[in-house]
């Protein structure tokens, strides 16, 4: 799986390949270049971080 960033809206998602445009915001440019790239190791570990985060709070609530 990659990760890829969206430059127009921050966001960060996983996918199998380099979509045409942004799945959250629809953005197919941004700045004059493409709105979507692969994302970096830094953007990566954000996103995993949030993600670790929300799993922990949501068993946290069930418990």
């Amino acid at each position: 799986m990659n990760y890829y960033f969206c430059d127009a809206c921050r966001y960060c998602f996983p996918a199998k390949k380099l979509p045409d445009r942004c799945p959250d915001c629809g953005a197919v440019a941004h700045d004059n270049k493409k709105a979507v790239w692969a994302a970096s190791k830094t953007e990566i570990e954000e996103l995993l971080k949030i993600q670790k985060e929300d799993t922990e709070d949501t068993q946290n609530e069930s418990t």
